[in-house]
């Protein structure tokens, strides 16, 4: 829905009428500003929403940039629960069509890209990995950046992994520690925790474990935070990860699958799945795609 599409919604699924919304201005203000006939203020939208009693999050939820957003991310998951569907291969490669890799595109569709070509080019033929010239544009746009918001640290998550050490120094150094973690909403955290996941990973699979160690102690300095007990758990686990890589005590690994049990106990089953097996691939010393971009899809 469009933005005065989505007031029309929810004020006549509420049974107001547009005399009841801004009742201190003339009702031809609201009017036009349903009717698309005049620009919306924020401090106009806050009030609007007030008299409707319609958080702006759950207000967002219904504009057409989030629905495309919660579309895609609905499709990939219906993709990973049968990734045999010939109808959910079509539905994706569609979609995956409709994009057109350049700095102009907005960072949402660049990381639905990125995520896209991450995932399935190693299993689809009609999928090209992600190209040099592409992953250069993507770290000139993110160093650029001063203040990452939620789709910085989305693209930033799908594609930490592949850069070299400099430019993933460059950009670390850039997202950690978190400026304004306790503004930060529920899916910037996710992917502030996938990003973190993802860096680690990536980190020990370099045998980076000093730098690995660091990157977690900034993480972990913020835990105050961060209201996710799932988050308190990765980085544990990711903890533990490195200590036993670096000291290959038995204590440590112990303590990883008892994070696993941990996660399965609370009903998390679907990222004690996902940890485990990106230990196992990590143990083995696999060069995979992070498990966190395929779990949180």
């Amino acid at each position: 829905m469009k933005v005065e599409e989505a007031l029309y919604f929810f004020r006549k699924n509420k049974n107001l009428k547009q005399k009841d919304i801004l009742t201190y201005t003339d009702t031809s203000v609201y009017s036009r500003i349903e009717n698309g006939k005049k620009f919306l203020k924020f401090s106009e939208l806050r009030d609007i929403l007030t008299r409707l009693s319609v958080p702006l999050a759950e207000f967002s939820e219904y504009l057409d940039d989030d629905l495309e957003q919660k579309q895609f991310r609905t499709l990939l998951k219906k993709y990973k629960s049968n990734v045999h569907d010939p109808h959910m291969k079509k539905e994706l490669l569609d979609y995956y069509h409709t994009l057109t890799f350049s700095e102009a595109m907005t960072i949402e569709h660049m990381s639905n890209y990125v995520v896209i070509k991450t995932l399935l080019s190693s299993r689809w033929n009609e999928i090209s990995p992600l190209k040099q010239s592409e992953l250069d544009i993507i770290f000139n746009l993110l160093n650029v950046k001063e203040y990452f918001f939620q789709y910085d640290y989305a693209l930033l998550s799908h594609t930490i992994f592949l850069f070299d050490r400099s430019k993933i120094d460059i950009l670390t150094k850039k997202a950690l520690p978190v400026k304004n973690m306790n503004l930060r909403n529920t899916a910037t955290k996710e992917f502030i925790k996938n990003m973190i996941n993802n860096l680690i990973t990536t980190l020990l699979r370099k045998k980076e474990y000093e730098l690995s160690t660091h990157y977690l102690t900034l993480a972990a300095s913020q835990l105050d935070s961060v209201n996710d007990l799932s988050y308190k758990v990765v980085l544990d686990y990711l903890k533990n990860l490195t200590q036993y890589l670096s000291t290959r005590e038995k204590q440590y690994k112990t303590n990883i699958f008892e994070s696993i049990d941990y996660l399965n106990k609370v009903g998390e089953h679907n990222l004690a799945v996902s940890i485990k097996t990106e230990v196992e691939s990590i143990l083995l010393n696999n060069d995979t795609v992070p498990i966190f971009i395929q779990a949180n899809l």
